[in-house]
């Protein structure tokens, strides 16, 4: 009783804005109960024609872009050796790992079967994209697990486990920037097949490539986004300067994919682009809100120094260039004219949020108790040495005579 009165003090002393958060956790966690309890049929709006629903337009496909940070700041600062920005990579670890391990919960509610999720290694089809993606984020959430240990081996003072993964660390980067960047891309390959199906505004044959750059570059935002908002909301230290470099980095992404976009419309489109007005519009939020204003901010020094300009440029670029963007390809571009329109049921829609609330929850809750904001220069021997000088003892001090 003694723990769980701690536990219970504990929660009482958080903010509203948390208690708020676990309501919203365990009402998802209701919802997705419900789900196994009653089946997907009885709980969500899928159906033949729409089979692919809000868990995996966003929990999925939506989702593991946000949490690209990890891989793409794991590589700038340990193999472009980028060291000044080492103080951004543990968060960003921390959130590609709570990303990933919320995209597992995500696919496995969505799976009809989810009992029979092993047959994937059982009976592998070499050649699906979706297994490729399967293998590709349980092996990324394990690496970015084992990225994200060092924090709990110094929080706990594991010093053995620790000299370990502080000499697997630049391994474990590569590996893991080389999964992401497998699976990133093959997300877009899952809509390579929808050739007669997805609008040509979004179908092309570069699309794989497509959502890797955005993936990148939706990452750094990503990362800015949450720099910014636990300096305002967690008394952390400011990192607008550490930002300003991301922030010259994206423009260069932002370029890219935005000429390839162009590349694709003008030479590889084969449909009528313009001939829907409905998702006209939607493209052209897209593109202008998400690409084309953030590119102008961000090329703009005194935007690139200013904290509230970097949150508001980079949120533009993770709501409307990214999220816009995926749900344009895996839903609103799918649906076909005179086409009965797809709406999440309110179990899908509370699942999502508990989903959303989870991921900020348990950032919040790991921030407070683990090491996560601490600078980590790359100069300083964090071995372990091999031999432990002995703690002389001091002589304790007479006590005062009475």
């Amino acid at each position: 009783m003694t723990a769980l009165r701690k536990i219970h003090e504990e929660i009482k002393s958080y903010h509203l804005f948390l208690k708020v958060l676990i309501l919203l956790v365990a009402a998802g966690a209701a919802a997705a109960l419900a789900r196994f309890v009653f089946g997907l049929g009885a709980t969500t709006n899928l159906n033949d024609t729409y089979p692919w629903g809000l868990w995996i337009s966003f929990d999925v496909v939506t989702s593991v872009p946000l949490a690209a940070g990890a891989f793409v700041l794991g590589a700038i600062v340990h193999v472009f050796h980028i060291k000044k920005l080492e103080p951004l990579a543990r968060p960003a670890i921390l959130t590609g790992f709570l990303g990933y391990s919320l995209v597992c919960i995500g696919l496995i509610l969505d799976l009809g079967q989810p009992h029979r999720a092993w047959h994937i290694f059982a009976y592998p089809n070499f050649h699906s994209p979706m297994f490729e993606v399967a293998l590709c984020v349980m092996s990324y959430t394990t690496v970015a697990c084992l990225e994200f240990l060092p924090a709990v081996c110094e929080k706990f003072g594991f010093h053995v486990p620790l000299r370990v993964l502080r000499t697997i660390e630049v391994p474990l980067i590569v590996l893991g920037a080389a999964i992401a960047t497998l699976h990133q891309s093959t997300i877009g390959t899952f809509f390579l097949i929808a050739v007669n199906k997805l609008h040509n505004l979004w179908y092309t044959p570069i699309l794989p490539l497509l959502f890797w750059t955005s993936a990148v570059f939706t990452g750094m935002c990503l990362i800015i986004v949450e720099a910014v908002m636990v300096h305002r909301y967690l008394d952390q230290p400011d990192e607008t300067e550490l930002l300003a470099t991301l922030t010259r980095i994206i423009p260069w992404f932002l370029a890219i994919y935005l000429g390839l976009k162009l590349y694709s419309l003008i030479f590889l489109s084969q449909r009528p682009l313009f001939d829907r007005p409905v998702l006209t519009v939607l493209f052209s939020i897209e593109m202008i809100l998400g690409i084309i204003v953030p590119l102008i901010m961000f090329l703009t020094k005194k935007i690139r120094t200013d904290s509230s300009m970097q949150l508001r440029a980079a949120s533009m670029v993770a709501f409307f260039g990214l999220v816009l963007n995926r749900f344009n390809v895996s839903m609103f571009g799918m649906i076909q004219e005179n086409q009965k329109i797809y709406y999440p049921s309110f179990l899908e829609s509370v699942v999502t949020v508990g989903i959303i609330a989870a991921h900020v929850l348990f950032f919040a809750i790991i921030a407070r108790y683990f090491p996560i904001f601490e600078h980590h220069p790359e100069e300083v021997d964090y071995t372990i040495p091999d031999h432990f000088h002995k703690i002389e003892k001091q002589p304790v001090p007479e006590r005062a005579r009475s």
